[in-house]
Order: C-alpha cells, then sequence, then structure tokens
C-alpha cells in the first residue's frame, strides 16, 4: 500500500497494489508520510474499502471523526461476534459498531441517558445477540477505559441482528424487532393463549420471520413449483391463515413489498405449530376470531 493523502495522525488515505482506494488506521500511522510512503500491512490497525459507487472522501471523513481507539475497540467486538454468533468481521460490522461506541462513551462522559425502547423485546427475541452484547461491554471496558451502562448491550446486539442480514443502518433491524414483537402479540390475541417466547416453536417462528425479511429484501420469496403443500396447509388450519394474514399486513407495511401466497401458508404453519405448542404445555385456551 502506498499513501495517497495524509487524513491526520493516525489515518491516511491510500492505494493498494491493484489501484484501489483505501483507508487506512493506525496509532501513528499519517506522522511524517508523504504520498507515495510505503505502508506495510502490519502498520494497519484497521484498513477499510468503500462499497460500490460509494465515496471514499465520504467514508475518509466518516472515519476521521471516530477515535481511533474506538475502531480498535468495535474491531475486538466484531471478532467476539464472529466467535459466539458466526458473523464475519466485515467493515459492515466494524464501522457501524466504531460509530456507535464513540456517541456511547460520549453520552455516558456528558451524563445523557440513553433510551432503547426495544430492550424487552430483543431481550426475548435476541437472546443469544444480547448475551454477546453482555459480554462485548466487558471487551469495551478492557479496551477503552470506560464501563458504558448495561443497557448499552441492547444497541450492541441490535447491530449483531442488523449484521446477520446486512441491511444498511440499524433502522432496518429495529423495524424488524418491532414487527416479530407485533406478530407475537396478534398471535396471542387471536388465540386467547400467551405464546412462550422462550420455546423451540417460538424459536423457529422467530427464524422464519428474520429469513422472510431477508428473503424479501433479497427478491427471493419462496414459490413452491407445486401448490399441493401449500394447499394443504390452508384448509388444515384455516384459524392459522386467518392470523398469518394479519401478521402478512404487518410485514407488507414494514417491508413495502407483497408476500406470495406460499409465504403466508408457511407463515400460517409456524402460527399453528406455536399455538398447538400452548395447548399441549396447557398454558392457554384457543379462542380464535
Amino acid at each position: 500500500m502506498r499513501v495517497k493523502r495524509v487524513l491526520n495522525n493516525n489515518a491516511v488515505l491510500a492505494v493498494d497494489d491493484d489501484g484501489k482506494d483505501l483507508v487506512v488506521i493506525g496509532r501513528g500511522l499519517g506522522h511524517g508520510r508523504k504520498p507515495g510512503d510505503e505502508i506495510l500491512r502490519e502498520e494497519a490497525d484497521q484498513v477499510f474499502v468503500a462499497a460500490e459507487n460509494a465515496n471514499m472522501e465520504r467514508l475518509a471523513r466518516f472515519l476521521d471523526d471516530i477515535p481511533l481507539d474506538c475502531l480498535n475497540a468495535a474491531g475486538e467486538v466484531a471478532a467476539l461476534a464472529q466467535e459466539r454468533l458466526g458473523l464475519r468481521v466485515s467493515q459492515a460490522l466494524v464501522v457501524p459498531l466504531a460509530d456507535h461506541l464513540s456517541f456511547a462513551v460520549e453520552r455516558l462522559r456528558e451524563g445523557i441517558p440513553a433510551q432503547f425502547p426495544l430492550a424487552w423485546e430483543v431481550s426475548q427475541l435476541y437472546p443469544r445477540e444480547l448475551a454477546a452484547g453482555r459480554e462485548s461491554l466487558d471487551l469495551v471496558a478492557a479496551s477503552l477505559g470506560v464501563r458504558l451502562n448495561d443497557e448499552e448491550a441492547v444497541a450492541l446486539a441490535m447491530h449483531f441482528v442488523n449484521a446477520q442480514f446486512a441491511t444498511a443502518g440499524m433502522e432496518k433491524a429495529m423495524q424488524m424487532t418491532g414487527v416479530i414483537s407485533q406478530a407475537f402479540a396478534l398471535v396471542d390475541g387471536a388465540f386467547g393463549v400467551t405464546v412462550d417466547q422462550q420455546s423451540m416453536n417460538a424459536a423457529r417462528f422467530v427464524t422464519h420471520l428474520r429469513y422472510l425479511f431477508s428473503r424479501v429484501a433479497s427478491g427471493k420469496q419462496i414459490a413452491e413449483e407445486s401448490p399441493v403443500l401449500v394447499n394443504a396447509i390452508m384448509q388444515g388450519h384455516p384459524e392459522a391463515v386467518v392470523c398469518a394474514a394479519k401478521i402478512q399486513y404487518l410485514l407488507e407495511m414494514a417491508l413495502d413489498a407483497a408476500l406470495t401466497r406460499d409465504e403466508v401458508a408457511y407463515l400460517a404453519l409456524h402460527v399453528a405449530r406455536l399455538v398447538a405448542d400452548v395447548l399441549v404445555s396447557g398454558r392457554g385456551t384457543a379462542s380464535p376470531e
């Protein structure tokens, strides 16, 4: 890598051997450097490449605003998420995490409380991600010398959820979490039951919805060649189909896309399994509308 322009004492714009522009971060990396100077890979703490059609200058300015310590801490958190959740350590994960940590530290120092309205939903829907978020707080404390509030684990968990589906920013992840929470409420209300959100069928339901979000976003909804199975689901679980239609409305509003008949049928099957699980365990009585 060779220097194109020094951004500050810790960051430079560089170009690799293939002519690709990079932002290279490292403590003291920019000190005394001039355009054309070589940068060894071991000198860099982090290397960032602008996404396709993205502006490298904009990425450079963005990274320039994030303290190096926060970037390094975010890299450690991303590595922990890889170990605990199987996430890929990528720029798409590290940069938002670093930005969040930077603001979280600033808020803490200024005594500004953070609001996490979906804390309960996250604890119910994403226990593994939340556990990784809580563990990350220990990493951050060791790395930055600052103990963030325990509630910050919720925000970190949402970053992990978001990274699993490669959606831009936190908005989609928060939207998805809200919709899943509403879907459980619809099932409870429609059947007069209380679904155990820690059950295996609830976990399957959440996983199904999360991948449904992903399929719709990538334009790859389920479309069976044979309608036999779909028709069997529709005919065998009419109450669940009515409930699934209500959830379908929520999803289509959130995703701004129409669900296929097959997707709604499989959604109904998961609803039916949820309700059957409650009735078998004796925690509710069905009274469908």
